[in-house]
């Protein structure tokens, strides 16, 4: 599902975010990415989402070179992609319902099928009474649900996440982890940048540990007898 080969991230000010970084995801896998702040983390997860391009190497997401793309393949990449964002990057003067709604709309779901689809990420999440406040209405981790509700609505294959609970206390966090766990168990591809050693350490997955932009570990647990 996944693959980076050799890539390097430079940034205008000579700061390198990544270095010569190689790993290969599976279809239907949960991969955590951890590391001290600084070591890449975020960099990453924004590769996989071509929100940013490598300076070198090449990442594919389900066969594709994401280098390779023009603007509208890759707007449409995107589209394909449930982000969760660690600064939820809600519309602030939409409800929480048009929030979740909104790449329901963009990807063309008839408004029956939206209805149904919102209302039930929203309950998966406990925001379901919550549908018609403003984010301004919600606390830092409700705010954080619906950015997770609204990665969940359509149905991705590929979720990615940075820092999806850094402002959820330690009972909701694991909550959204099961829920991580539930769509893997499903088939979908789950990467999760995390700096929650505790957290991670629970949920017993595949961890690629980075540090100053080098991939220095890749975790493997060993299953379950």
């Amino acid at each position: 599902m996944i693959e980076f080969e050799g890539v390097h991230k430079r940034y205008a000010g000579g700061q390198n975010g990544l270095l010569d970084i190689n790993f290969v995801i599976q279809r239907g896998e949960m991969v955590f990415v951890t590391g001290h702040s600084g070591a890449g983390k975020s960099t990453l997860i924004k590769l996989i989402a071509l929100l940013e391009g490598t300076s070198r190497g090449q990442v594919r997401v389900d066969g594709q070179v994401l280098g390779s793309l023009r603007r509208s393949a890759a707007q449409q990449h995107r589209r394909t992609l449930g982000m969760v964002f660690q600064d939820y990057r809600l519309l602030h003067r939409q409800s929480i319902f048009d929030n979740v709604a909104l790449p329901l709309r963009i990807a063309g779901w008839t408004q029956a099928d939206i209805d149904k689809r919102v209302r039930a990420v929203l309950d998966l999440v406990g925001l379901g009474a919550r549908a018609f406040d403003t984010p301004l209405m919600l606390s830092g981790g409700e705010q954080q649900r619906v950015g997770i509700a609204r990665a969940l609505a359509p149905r991705p294959a590929l979720i990615i996440a940075d820092e999806p609970t850094g402002n959820l206390d330690p009972k909701l966090a694991t909550d959204i982890m099961q829920l991580f766990i539930s769509l893997m168990q499903a088939g979908t591809t789950v990467v999760v940048a995390s700096h929650d050693l505790h957290l991670i350490q629970r949920v017993k997955k595949r961890v690629l540990v980075l540090d100053k932009g080098r991939l220095i570990d890749d975790f493997r647990p060993e299953p379950a007898a």
